[in-house]
């Protein structure tokens, strides 16, 4: 019956209004004949005559809808009918007046702000006619004219109010539709600044919120749109209560509530850190994160944003889950890559290296003890670069059971620093804290790519000769400084925070690919005194 009922067209639910009303109206005259009119006789016929127009119409309205000039002379049909009704039964003060009120009603359906102007203006005017020509008592009838003209007065402004409601919900809708074209980005949080500058713009809200988390992880993750850019952060997960509203509320104040739900409860810690006193919230579930949206204003905001408040939440949500999916993606096709290219060093490279190691020890044979030392200096390099290939390949391979295995993060380390000073010719001095600390095999190792590749830079482009390295772990992440006495980054100096690093793309392109493979924030402090590397990297 409900669906039914949304189904009715707006012409189809004026006609059958129409009839309702003229049936009524018959009925009341039918059944009070004594009230004072000037002719009730002509009235009644009238009435009935109009019932029967109303009805055709009605039947007639259910096939097809009257458009274009038969819509404008139908409604100028029911304001002469109703006039004359009203002119029949008492005049001004006729009971039949409620009928301009439907005038208005179907003006508005029809046609938008236009109508209701121009029905209004008529009305009010044929009303002020009927009331000059008419012979009214001084008393009730004088107080009875005034508000009913007053009445249409204000009925037409709220016509035209609810007019221009539904007039911006229409705009509204429209805009938000137009979303800006997603885009792709390699960074640890998604593009989200198209979205919220449009979305600002369109609920003419100031500020935006977007709070995720991801269902395998204890983090959780931060957007805020505020003076047209957009921060991202990330903090724990955990919070001691939460509120818990009904999907979609609109949030005027901060309350404490006892945690009940999983994703659609607002922790407490996020109202109070943001200072979220006014906001419109709408919550999102995917698959592998959840989350809510906050459109934060400075006062009360209406429920009209609800409805905008749900469809975006919903399309944020989508363009967080397609950035992790498609991470996923990138990730599974890099390994795709490194085990193929694991086979084709195995099957190839790994053989030819064996068969030239035969060789060499051949030739060890007959040669003075000079040229067999060098023969064995050279069979132990192609050796050293056997093992390591035959390392990426069982990695590659994801059947290296040590991946598994917590490293000693100073060892780790050492062994690379010691192949670097010998490489290069410098001189690095390390330090790690506490003693015996041990991360992931997977962490130690990119942490260790990380400082050769950086170390070779410093030494290759800023002509660095001393570096002190300087490794603190805490809690949940580890905290590495690289300095050097080399010359810096040509053309900056001064503090390069993570996002320019990125933004601006600045030093190397392979210490950027490696600091977003350990999932690190990177930040820079160039001099002519030399380079500062910080790194965050996170323990998982």
């Amino acid at each position: 019956m409900g669906n039914r009922f949304r189904d009715v067209r707006p012409w189809q639910m004026v006609a059958i209004s129409r009839f309702a009303l003229s049936v009524f109206a018959l009925l009341a005259i039918y059944a009070d004949p004594s009230q004072p009119a000037r002719s009730s006789e002509l009235a009644y016929y009238f009435l009935t005559a109009y019932v029967l127009y109303a009805g055709a119409l009605a039947l007639q309205t259910m096939r097809v809808s009257p458009g274009g000039i038969a819509a404008l002379v139908v409604h100028a049909v029911d304001i002469a009918v109703f006039s004359v009704l009203i002119y029949l039964t008492e005049g001004p003060t006729s009971p039949f007046f409620v009928f301009f009120t439907f005038a208005l009603f179907s003006a508005t359906l029809r046609w938008s702000w236009h109508g209701v102007i121009a029905t209004a203006i008529l009305i009010v005017v044929i009303y002020g006619v009927l009331a000059a020509t008419a012979d009214i008592e001084h008393g009730e009838d004088t107080t009875r004219t005034i508000l009913r003209s007053a009445y249409l007065i204000v009925a037409g402004v709220l016509f035209l109010y609810f007019v221009a409601i539904l007039e911006r919900e229409r705009l509204r809708y429209a805009r938000l539709a137009a979303w800006p074209a997603g885009t792709t980005t390699d960074e640890r949080f998604p593009d989200l600044d198209p979205i919220f500058a449009h979305l600002s713009e369109t609920t003419n809200v100031p500020r935006v919120l977007v709070v995720w988390e991801d269902h395998y992880e204890p983090h959780r993750y931060i957007a805020e749109f505020v003076g047209g850019s957009t921060r991202y952060s990330m903090e724990d997960a955990v919070d001691a209560e939460a509120v818990d509203p009904a999907p979609g509320k609109v949030k005027s104040r901060v309350r404490a509530a006892p945690r009940v739900g999983v994703h659609n409860e607002i922790p407490n810690q996020i109202l109070t850190d943001h200072e979220i006193l006014h906001s419109a919230m709408a919550p999102f579930d995917g698959a592998s994160h959840s989350g809510w949206l906050f459109l934060v204003g400075e006062r009360h905001l209406g429920d009209d944003l609800l409805p905008l408040a749900a469809i975006a939440a919903l399309r944020i949500g989508a363009e967080i889950e397609h950035h992790y999916l498609r991470a996923k993606l990138v990730e599974a096709a890099v390994r795709e890559g490194r085990s193929k290219l694991a086979r084709d060093i195995h099957d190839s490279l790994l053989q030819s290296l064996a068969a030239i190691g035969l060789q060499l020890k051949a030739l060890e044979q007959g040669l003075s003890l000079t040229e067999s030392r060098q023969v064995v200096e050279i069979r132990n390099s192609i050796a050293e670069q056997q093992n390591r290939l035959r390392h990426f390949v069982s990695e590659a391979r994801g059947d290296d059971r040590r991946h598994a295995v917590d490293a000693l993060v100073e060892a780790t380390v050492a062994k690379v620093l010691k192949e670097m000073e010998a490489q290069w010719n410098c001189k690095i001095s390390q330090s790690v804290y506490p003693a015996g600390l041990l991360a992931r095999r997977e962490t130690a190792e990119g942490l260790s790519l990380f400082i050769a590749e950086a170390v070779a830079n410093g030494v290759r482009h800023g002509g660095a000769t001393r570096f002190q390295l300087d490794v603190v772990a805490s809690e949940k992440a580890l905290s590495v400084a690289l300095r050097d006495n080399g010359s810096g980054l040509p053309g900056w100096s001064g503090a390069a925070p993570h996002e320019i690093v990125f933004g601006q793309n600045l030093g190397s392109a392979s210490l950027r690919r490696r600091a977003r493979d350990l999932g690190a924030v990177m930040n820079f402090f160039s001099s002519p005194d030399g380079l500062d590397i910080n790194l965050t990297v996170p323990l998982k």
